[in-house]
């Protein structure tokens, strides 16, 4: 997908946003997750400063840190992203879709494209205080769609064909998960996002 100027500033300023919401990834009308594959994880509570946003490092950017407070994740804004952790496959994935502004009259652009309301979902991994979150691919998912391989109920934008917004219910996005959760094409590392936990240096 071609990256414009705003959506470069996106990526640099608010990777978290970037992660959940951009147009290269797979949206769906309803979640990835049945209820009982839910899991909790209290640890990755806190925040967290990028190392690497849509494959490109972040060295030296300042990019202030995002929070991840159990169901949601809190952005500069101030926006709320809801979150939900589940397994399927063996492996751990992140169902997102957007929250409420906090009362905040000024709706953000980059936002306000999350507010159909529509899920996506990203593989995660942690490594002590690193944290990592890979995109369904969506060129991916389009060409097993294209030849046969998956059927997956969605719907075409007339806006942008190549960008289906995707209709499936919960026990179908489980059972592609399932299967695919271990392919490194489905969860490609060229648009992997890497965060490590903020330490605040203390004042002397």
């Amino acid at each position: 997908m071609k990256q414009n100027g705003g959506v470069l500033f996106i990526k640099r300023v608010y990777p978290a946003l970037f992660v959940l919401m951009a147009g290269c990834i797979v949206q769906s009308f309803h979640p990835f997750y049945l209820d009982k594959s839910k899991v909790t994880l209290a640890q990755l509570d806190g925040e967290w400063d990028a190392v690497t946003a849509w494959g490109d490092k972040m060295d030296g950017s300042n990019v202030p840190p995002w929070r991840i407070a159990g169901d949601q994740i809190l952005t500069p804004e101030p926006a709320k992203i809801h979150v939900t952790f589940f397994k399927a496959g063996g492996q751990l994935f992140c169902d997102s879709i957007a929250g409420d502004l906090d009362g905040s009259n000024k709706v953000s652009w980059y936002w306000a494209w999350h507010a159909r309301p529509i899920h996506t979902v990203t593989k995660v991994e942690t490594n002590g205080d690193l944290l990592t979150f890979k995109p369904l691919d969506l060129d991916w998912l389009t060409g097993l769609i294209a030849a046969g391989k998956v059927s997956l109920p969605h719907l075409t934008r007339t806006e942008d064909k190549d960008w289906p917004l995707f209709t499936a219910k919960p026990a179908d996005w489980e059972k592609l998960l399932t299967k695919y959760a271990n392919n490194t094409d489905a969860f490609p590392t060229n648009h992997i996002y890497v965060f490590k936990r903020h330490i605040t240096t203390p004042v002397k």
